[in-house]
């Protein structure tokens, strides 16, 4: 039986993303599911954040839960309150949760966070909750926050499961994320068209890399082609495309 092709990141509205027309953008694009998270920048985040539950199916789509703010419109520190409903996602989404933006350059962000301040964002014990909470139930956590904010908390907590969206593009920029992380082997990365070529596969490994647009910021044909593109076997090709995820999810 052929693995399904899974978009790793797809965004859900009620208002201006939702469900029905993203499922037919995944179809035409020959995704066959997804993983879900709220839209970032609904103008009704609260209301959003069950909805990827809501529409979860044993065979996908799959749920993520989003913790986070609007980087554009103000951002959320908290406090993290875990669902009753916890252990029906199969992940976890944190996005500009302890920072306010995104990182397109860590160089730039990198100053804002002196050693105090971003030691007591680290080790915020709501967080900290979480972050167990999911590695207890080996669920996978997507992270976007600030260059030096990633790095704290993926040395923090070596028993997680990290994915960087974008190929690190959001958290400081591709370059700068993949060289800090590259010999991080519970790290993964998700592509939403961010710099993935062949050299990136081969130092870090196919193994570690999810196909995934960040829909409806990107689209998905424009992933799947940029994957296919590439001059990979098909069992890495297949892998990428839908296999390490499902490894990862536990399905």
């Amino acid at each position: 039986m052929a693995l399904p092709i899974i978009d790793a990141r797809v965004h859900v509205s009620r208002t201006i993303a939702p469900w029905p027309q993203a499922k037919e953008t995944l179809r035409k694009a020959g995704v066959d599911t997804a993983l879900l998270s709220a839209h970032p920048e609904s103008p009704q985040l609260s209301d959003d954040i069950p909805l990827p539950l809501d529409l979860a199916s044993e065979d996908g789509p799959y749920a993520a839960l989003y913790v986070g703010g609007n980087p554009f419109a103000g951002h959320r520190r908290g406090p993290i309150e875990i669902p009753p409903n916890f252990d029906q996602y199969d992940a976890v989404h944190i996005r500009c949760f302890l920072s306010p933006s995104l990182d397109f350059g860590g160089a730039t962000t990198s100053a804002q966070w002196d050693p105090e301040s971003l030691d007591e964002a680290i080790r915020r014990e709501d967080l900290a909750a979480l972050l167990e909470a999911a590695s207890n139930r080996e669920m996978p956590v997507w992270l976007v926050e600030h260059f030096p904010v990633t790095l704290g908390l993926i040395d923090q907590y070596p028993e997680v499961r990290f994915v960087i969206p974008k190929m690190g593009a959001m958290n400081g920029g591709s370059a700068a994320v993949l060289n800090a992380l590259v010999s991080y082997t519970h790290v993964c990365f998700d592509t939403s068209c961010g710099e993935l070529h062949e050299s990136v596969v081969k130092r870090i490994g196919y193994r570690r890399i999810l196909l995934a647009s960040g829909h409806p910021f990107n689209d998905p044909g424009d992933a799947l082609r940029q994957l296919c593109s590439m001059k990979l076997p098909d069992e890495q090709i297949g892998a990428i495309a839908g296999g390490n995820l499902l490894e990862l999810i536990g399905r």
